[in-house]
């Protein structure tokens, strides 16, 4: 019995330190570039412009309308110049295809054009 006594003594010290370390470990937010969160948030803003423009009526579907044409450079533009990695690069051009939903083929054509396909073939899945 004291044994045991002895033996849950020594072992309790550490049966609480992993659970407290494990916790905090949990509840830590890992590190995120301030400049990648802005360019991000301003590419989701660029998709949301693209769902609305998308929205609009469009005469000629292979051009799309003036609104799709200037929320498509916009987006090419911030996607391009973003400090983030080659693979949410390539799942915002993704969201921002889908947000298109068949308004501007050229525009369609430019997205698929600007993936980074060659980029996380050839040199992995980096974040920079």
């Amino acid at each position: 019995m004291a044994r045991a006594a002895l033996t849950l003594l020594a072992v309790a010290p550490l049966l609480a330190g992993c659970g407290s370390a494990a916790g905090r470990r949990s509840a830590q937010r890992p590190c995120v570039n301030p400049k990648a969160a802005r360019a991000t948030a301003r590419i989701l803003a660029d998709i949301a412009a693209l769902k609305r423009a998308a929205a609009l009526p469009t005469t000629n579907t292979l051009k799309g309308n003036p609104a799709v044409n200037r929320a498509t450079d916009a987006f090419l533009h911030d996607v391009e110049t973003a400090p983030i990695g080659n693979l949410a690069r390539n799942r915002l051009i993704d969201h921002a295809g889908s947000a298109l939903a068949g308004a501007c083929e050229q525009c369609f054509q430019a997205f698929e054009a600007d993936r980074p396909i060659i980029q996380i073939e050839h040199h992995g899945s980096s974040c920079t």
